[in-house]
C-alpha cells in the first residue's frame, strides 16, 4: 500500500525531480516505509529512480547506484557499471563525498580486468559528453 509520503515523492520523481527520485530510490531500496515499518524492498524500482536521478547528475545518486551494482549478485557487468558511476561521482562530489566514491573506485576497480576498467572509463566519458544535451538550463521549458 502506497503511503501518502511515497505517493507525493512518486509524483515529483515522476515529474523529473531529480531529488524526489533519488529519495524514492533510497525509500526502494530500504525496505522500510516512511514510519519505519519493514516493507518488502524492491530493487529494480530503486535502480530504476536512482538511475533516473543519477542520469540528471545527482552526486549522490551516482554513488548510491554504483553502491547497488556492487553489491548486485552479477558481478562482472554490474562492477564495471559501478566502476563508470563511481567514476562520475568522483567528478560531481566535493570533499568528503568525493574521497569516498573514489576509494570505492579504486576498491572494486582491484577486481576488473583492465578491458573492464577501460569500459568503465569509456562509459563514464560517454555519459558526460552527452550530459550538456540532455539537462535543461534552469528556466528553461518552464511556463513564464
Amino acid at each position: 500500500m502506497e503511503t501518502s509520503t511515497m505517493r507525493h515523492l512518486r509524483l515529483a520523481a515522476e515529474s523529473g525531480d531529480a531529488a524526489a527520485q533519488f529519495n524514492l530510490g533510497v525509500l526502494f531500496d530500504s525496505r522500510e516505509d516512511d514510519n519505519g515499518y519493514a516493507i518488502e524492498g524492491n530493487r529494480t524500482q530503486a535502480i530504476k529512480w536512482l538511475l533516473a536521478a543519477a542520469e540528471q547528475g545527482l552526486p549522490r545518486a551516482q554513488s548510491r547506484l554504483a553502491e547497488l551494482y556492487a553489491g548486485s549478485p552479477n558481478a562482472s557487468g554490474n562492477l564495471v557499471n559501478a566502476c563508470a558511476w563511481f567514476l562520475l561521482a568522483t567528478k560531481n562530489s566535493r570533499g568528503i563525498h568525493r574521497h569516498q566514491a573514489r576509494s570505492e573506485y579504486e576498491r572494486i576497480s582491484t577486481r576488473l580486468t583492465p578491458a573492464q576498467i577501460t569500459k568503465a572509463k569509456r562509459l563514464a566519458g560517454l555519459w558526460r559528453a552527452q550530459r550538456p544535451h540532455q539537462t535543461p538550463q534552469p528556466g528553461e521549458g518552464k511556463a513564464q
